[in-house]
């Protein structure tokens, strides 16, 4: 039988990669998953909207479980309000702005999702911060 090794952030890496998106300033919530979406690390700022926790962790299950940035995935349902019906119930994905996978060798370790600021500070942090 063939196996296959998978790699993971570690949860003090999650936990640094929350601390950076805290010391921005804005207030965000910030969500860290495995490659599998399971949560590492999370914080909701003080002054983020309630039900950007939420969001924030819907973003990083979607890009780890993609391997792409949830901006990117926005263009994958233009004109196809069939598929977006059907493709998002199936899982807790959250297609917008906002969601990076963390990328080693190619590989998913990770994903970082942040929401409860603009769309596009959101998609510019979580890209800088999955960049390393």
């Amino acid at each position: 039988m063939e196996l296959r090794t998978s790699r993971s952030i570690t949860s003090a890496a999650a936990a640094e990669l929350v601390h950076r998106a805290v010391e921005r300033g804005a207030p965000v919530s910030v969500a860290v998953v495995d490659p599998s979406g399971e949560l590492l690390a999370f914080q909701r700022m003080d002054g983020a909207p309630a039900f950007s926790a939420r969001l924030a962790i819907a973003k990083a299950r979607t890009a780890a479980a993609f391997a792409r940035p949830t901006a990117d995935m926005e263009s994958l349902f233009e004109g196809r309000e069939g598929f977006a019906a059907g493709f998002l119930p199936l899982g807790p994905w959250f297609v917008s702005k906002g969601g990076a996978p963390i990328l080693v060798d190619g590989e998913c370790v990770g994903a970082i999702g942040l929401s409860g600021n603009t769309a596009e500070h959101e998609d510019a942090v979580a890209r800088e911060l999955a960049a390393g």
